[in-house]
């Protein structure tokens, strides 16, 4: 074998090398953190669906009844937490929890909205700044009527 195939031969193994280091091994990093994180945001987004049914679930009916008013009873944000925390399970395995961070009723439309936030920065390596999701579920009342 001649100098010059042996050369060339370097120079590919070098070059492969190198791609391998610096594109390949980044890409499949990123994926997997990629895929980490829109995991994490399907789980905050099912734990606020979660809460936002439970809210409304705990709905004063009377109050309703009489006035047409909306009105959260002493149980809701409990429930609404409650929920949320059964919901995130996968989460919470790793260390996240996730956290009722507002509750809002529409009356004219007969809607609850909750908001569930969580902080996934320990999901992350410490060089990615904080990471926090926050996720809006919504329930309608149907059952109610006026």
């Amino acid at each position: 074998m001649n100098r010059l195939q042996r050369d060339r031969r370097g120079y590919t193994m070098t070059f492969w090398a190198v791609f391998i280091g610096f594109v390949l091994v980044p890409t499949f990093a990123l994926a997997i953190e990629l895929g980490r994180y829109f995991y994490a945001i399907s789980e905050v987004a099912k734990a606020a669906d979660a809460a936002a049914v439970a809210a409304s679930a705990e709905i004063n009916a009377r109050t309703f009844q009489d006035s047409g008013s909306l009105v959260p009873t002493g149980k809701t944000w409990s429930n609404a937490q409650s929920y949320a925390s059964l919901n995130s399970a996968g989460l919470s395995n790793k260390g996240v929890h996730a956290y009722v961070t507002g509750i809002q009723v529409s009356g004219g439309e007969n809607m609850v909205q909750v908001t569930v936030s969580a902080d996934l920065s320990i999901l992350f390596p410490s060089v990615v700044p904080d990471v926090i999701v926050s996720q809006t579920g919504i329930a309608k009342l149907r059952a109610l009527t006026h």
